[in-house]
């Protein structure tokens, strides 16, 4: 079955920074968006729902962070949790994919367009969510 046509987000979550993208199912195109920064949970929730209502997306992406083994760790339930909370408040399909390595990816990225140590730091996690949403587009996910 074909993805419904529209826009997607994609989250790295992180407890003090969470990267989102922006992309169009169907056509594979996506770019970061912007980078939450995570004061309190009260505010990421904030942010994300002025997001959801700005884009209005069929779908929501969340990167799954596991170690270079394909192993779980603590961040990988958090980001569960986060996906599981995405879908219970939202009510929104919400699919998790493997993001291994893409904030290495996205910080070489940043220093090949020339950004600085603090640019990368700011923009690194909203790149990242767009290398997991990248990734998730490219597969051709229903």
């Amino acid at each position: 079955m074909p993805e419904t046509p529209g826009a997607v987000l994609a989250f790295d979550f992180g407890l003090k920074y969470t990267g989102v993208a922006v992309g169009v199912a169907g056509n594979g195109i996506c770019r970061p968006l912007e980078t939450i920064r995570c004061t309190t949970r009260a505010a990421r929730w904030q942010a994300v729902e002025r997001l959801l209502k700005e884009w209005a997306p069929v779908r929501l992406v969340v990167g799954l962070p596991l170690d270079a083994s394909g192993s779980e760790q603590v961040s990988t339930r958090q980001c569960r949790n986060f996906a599981a909370e995405l879908t219970t408040r939202y009510g929104l399909p919400t699919t998790l994919v493997d993001e291994r390595f893409t904030s290495l990816e996205a910080d070489a990225l940043l220093r090949e367009r020339g950004y600085s140590r603090q640019q990368r730091a700011e923009a690194e996690h909203a790149e990242a969510a767009a290398l997991i949403l990248k990734s998730y587009l490219s597969a051709g996910h229903p």
